[in-house]
């Protein structure tokens, strides 16, 4: 018996699982390529197919298939090239994924979110999280003019390319609330910043969010500690597009989203920066947040 095999399937997933075999498909062995294919809310049309044909209410099937896939990537977990913080809360996620208490029903968020971490292709940090991605180069037509060199030059000459890097989103709740806690934002960067150092090929942390507009952070100074690795540690920040309300602009800030909504106020995405040499040398200087 393999060792994926060894753990019993929880009570409440097994009507998924006969399910699914009166259907003709073994979620142990398929549920890692299923949802390896997962991009984003449009790319789930196979597993919504597969769930139609089980007739199943609820996103039981969904859990499964995270069950399934979770196992397997924590055989892997040993000799990922990430912090030993992340890697532990890797291990945790990895366990608690089909348990979750929000709805990861398939084309929401929450599932494409949960499909990622089930494979391996999103990490945790604390407050934030991020995944391996590329700067997309419709950014540069989204700047300014003085912007769009900027850009283009730091992208030329300090990264020497567009990909593979470490791209930022913020966690779900509870964690985000760590994102007013400076303390706690310094670790998430420092654990990223480590888990850069593990992967040579990877190129600069990036993230591309309304925080990171100068206008946002002018009016929120709380925001400040989100920008510092960019302004303050040798990266990048250049406006780009206003950011759309569905962005969290209008999250957690009942003010902010009655100026927003009202056209008070206009807050543009920040695309940010922060090569990788930048951020290691950042995390040298800095041991006291690696706990």
């Amino acid at each position: 018996m393999s060792t994926t095999t060894c753990v019993e399937l929880p009570e409440e997933l097994r009507g998924a699982s006969e399910a699914l075999n009166r259907v003709g498909m073994n979620a142990e062995s398929d549920a890692w390529a299923l949802l390896q294919q997962i991009e984003n809310e449009a790319s789930v049309e196979q597993v919504a197919t597969l769930k139609r044909s089980t007739e199943l209410e609820g996103d039981t099937v969904e859990r499964l298939l995270l069950w399934h896939a979770a196992r397997k990537a924590a055989l892997a977990l040993p000799s990922l090239p990430v912090e030993n913080k992340v890697r532990a809360q890797l291990d945790q996620d990895l366990r608690q994924l089909h348990a979750t208490d929000v709805s990861v029903a398939v084309g929401s968020y929450q599932f494409v979110r949960a499909a990622k971490i089930a494979t391996l292709r999103r990490f945790s940090a604390g407050p934030m999280e991020w995944e391996i991605d590329g700067i997309p180069r419709s950014y540069v037509l989204k700047a300014s003019f003085p912007d769009k060199l900027r850009l283009l030059s730091f992208v030329t000459l300090r990264l020497g390319g567009w990909a593979p890097c470490f791209f930022m989103h913020v966690a779900p709740a509870p964690r985000n609330r760590g994102l007013t806690v400076p303390k706690l934002v310094m670790r998430a960067y420092y654990r990223m910043a480590r888990s850069l150092e593990l992967q040579p090929t990877v190129r600069a942390l990036t993230a591309h969010a309304w925080f990171h507009d100068p206008a946002a952070v002018r009016d929120y100074p709380h925001l400040e500690t989100l920008n510092q690795p960019y302004t303050d540690h040798g990266g990048l920040i250049v406006t780009l597009d206003p950011a759309p309300p569905d962005s969290g602009v209008l999250e957690r800030n009942r003010q902010r989203a009655m100026d927003y909504t009202s056209g008070k106020v206009i807050y543009r995405h920040g695309l940010a920066i922060w090569p990788r040499e930048a951020a290691i040398r950042w995390a040298d200087a800095h041991p006291q947040y690696a706990e």
